[in-house]
């Protein structure tokens, strides 16, 4: 018995020496790092502004340190959205009395002040920091009444703070009168809580306050409302706090001014259309505008649409010629020669017969090469359209296009991604570059363009309510001036009064204002000329329904079954026709799309008082730190 009490006891005695020894071996694990006083001086200047002077004596561990972060927020925020920004001046940073070295990084929320040298080591045990810096931004002003809103000792240390103290006062050594003290709160513990670890020592000469250890993760907040003539700041101060704490409220507003005035005064000399006239129904045939020319000045861009008026262009003049086989109709090229090409057909439709097959029954066959012909065809329309009818005036937007880059940064100054590394930028571009490219050959330029647009609204959104509203009244006027700057030329807008004309005539023409016809041959002749631009005008139907209608008129109705084969009316009635080509049409650009695609794959300056009383951690300043 008295064997084993003894083996227990040497087991018990063996526990406690191994836990001594893991004591001791592992102290430097146990002597923590934290900071055994941190003293905050707020003084409240007159032009609006706060200095303020942090004492900082940080202890180190035995672990070999660097230095010393603080991180200063300069945004405050309610419910999510920018309530005001600030601004920091850092004056000084000193270590035992000594400048110190240091480096500032900009973050999303702040910015962030790394003190030491990544070449040497402080020593351990406590070092004093000093900061001082001016803080833009910090008071507010509302009917006579001064409000200081700051966050004295931040939220985000990640050591304790054994002792902490706050000082508020006047510049130039002037007394804060109790009578001018219209509210004082302090609030301690985490962010958003309103604890009440702290005592508050007020004479008539500044405001003491004082707190107990504040853990990690704690810190100290007051709110003091004043009624003095101490704080008088002039304009110029004014201004110089909104420029400095928020320079957008004041260079954008100037900027989108500027672009505005330019927009109305451009717009009044140089984009105004010419004086329109009366239109007036008409039923001659233009001489010098094709039917997919005619199509492009109605504002058509569906590139089918336009290029449907030319097939049927083609088949009227007999470019295009219908034939029977075992009762179903197929086309086939018609025999011209060239000068007769060159004679009756616009360039546009001499590209458009040259983009269709010779194979037998089978016209619309080279699905690729309709598609490229198309393509190249709606650049020779629109060459012609700006040529002609219509100065877009494009380089009075060359202000706009300067004045981007102004909004870009703005937009990306504050963020907190590493995109401004110049490898970062070249990735970024590539990578979104194939990404837009892919989209903008696959799917369609305008809702590229509304992606663009929305991506740029939802950073500036991010970066606050008031950078969003200037980019979107930016975005707006731009979209807006670019479509009013431009104008028709005297030409241009008589073309387009004389297309609407007869698109008046199809479609009202009366018994009394149809043209009178002497013969079948002469009815034949003039709607197979306009039947066409009648595809091109949207106005098919009724033009079917005019030609019915003038047959009846002038009793060629016996003659009714000559003139539809002879007008093709076969072709209009019945969609196999442009069915056909558009099948092939979109053939032809699905292959290259695809083809395309494997080869892009392989290879603001005031805002008013917080209501509803404050807390910990809120209002200006505040932050936290840590060691590095």
């Amino acid at each position: 018995m008295k064997s084993f009490n003894k083996q227990k006891l040497n087991n018990i005695f063996s526990i406690i020496f191994v836990f001594f020894t893991l004591f001791f071996l592992n102290t430097k694990s146990l002597i923590a790092e934290k900071i055994t006083n941190y003293d905050v001086t707020v003084q409240i200047n007159k032009n609006g502004t706060l200095t303020v002077n942090e004492v900082i004596d940080y202890e180190f561990d035995d672990a070999a340190k660097h230095g010393i972060y603080r991180d200063i927020p300069l945004r405050s925020k309610k419910n999510g959205v920018d309530i005001y920004k600030s601004y920091i001046k850092m004056n000084s940073i000193k270590r035992n009395g000594l400048s110190e070295e240091y480096s500032t990084k900009n973050f999303n929320e702040g910015v962030r002040y790394r003190v030491g040298s990544a070449d040497r080591f402080v020593e351990n045990g406590v070092n004093r920091y000093e900061f001082n810096y001016v803080i833009y931004n910090a008071v507010f002003e509302k009917d006579g009444i001064y409000q200081v809103y700051y966050n004295a000792i931040g939220q985000f240390w990640n050591v304790p703070v054994e002792r902490a103290s706050v000082i508020i006062r006047f510049s130039d050594g002037q007394e804060i009168k109790k009578n001018e003290i219209k509210k004082l709160e302090v609030y301690t513990g985490s962010y958003g809580e309103k604890g009440e670890n702290y005592d508050i020592l007020e004479n008539d000469v500044e405001i003491h306050i004082a707190t107990k250890e504040l853990e990690p993760k704690n810190g100290l907040t007051f709110m003091l409302n004043l009624k003095t003539d101490k704080i008088s700041p002039t304009l110029a101060d004014k201004l110089r706090i909104v420029y400095l704490s928020n320079p957008a409220t004041i260079i954008l507003p100037f900027l989108l001014l500027f672009l505005t005035i330019y927009s109305i005064v451009t717009w009044n000399f140089f984009g105004r259309d010419p004086q329109g006239k009366s239109v007036i129904p008409e039923f001659n045939l233009p001489k010098d505008i094709s039917p997919m020319f005619a199509a492009y000045i109605n504002g058509e861009r569906d590139t089918v649409e336009i290029l449907n008026a030319g097939i049927f262009t083609l088949l009227t003049k007999g470019f295009i010629v219908a034939n029977r086989v075992n009762g179903e109709i197929k086309y086939n090229k018609g025999f011209k020669t060239v000068y007769t090409q060159e004679t009756e057909l616009a360039e546009e439709e001499r590209m458009l017969l040259d983009a269709l097959s010779s194979e037998k029954n089978n016209i619309f066959g080279g699905e690729k090469r309709i598609y490229n012909k198309a393509n190249s065809i709606i650049e020779i329309l629109k060459d012609k359209y700006n040529k002609i009818i219509y100065k877009n005036n494009g380089s009075f937007l060359v202000p706009f296009y300067c004045a981007a880059p102004v909004f870009i940064i703005f937009i990306f100054s504050q963020t907190n991604f590493e995109i401004f590394n110049p490898f970062i930028i070249l990735y970024i571009l590539i990578t979104l570059g194939s990404f837009f490219h892919r989209i903008w050959i696959t799917v369609s330029k305008k809702l590229l363009t509304g992606l663009i647009i929305i991506a740029i609204l939802g950073v500036s959104f991010y970066q606050g309510i008031e950078i969003f509203v200037f980019v979107t009244y930016f975005v707006i006027l731009f979209i807006t001036y670019s479509k009013l700057i431009g104008k028709y030329t005297n030409e241009g807008l008589r073309k387009k009064e004389y297309l609407k004309g007869m698109k008046m005539y199809i479609k009202t023409a009366e018994e009394n204002q149809i043209r009178k016809f002497d013969n079948v041959k002469e009815l034949i002749e003039y709607f197979n000329g306009i039947l066409p631009f009648a595809v091109a005008l949207g106005v098919k139907n009724e033009a079917i329904k005019l030609m019915k209608k003038t047959i009846k008129l002038y009793n060629f109705d016996i003659n009714e079954s000559y003139i539809n084969s002879h007008t093709h009316m076969y072709a209009y009635s019945n969609h196999s026709f442009t069915n056909a080509f558009s099948r092939s049409y979109s053939s032809g650009k699905s292959k290259i799309m695809s083809e395309k695609f494997s080869s892009s794959k392989s290879g603001s300056g005031g805002g008013g008082f917080f209501s509803g009383g404050g807390f910990s951690g809120g209002g200006s300043g505040g932050g936290g730190g840590g060691s590095w």
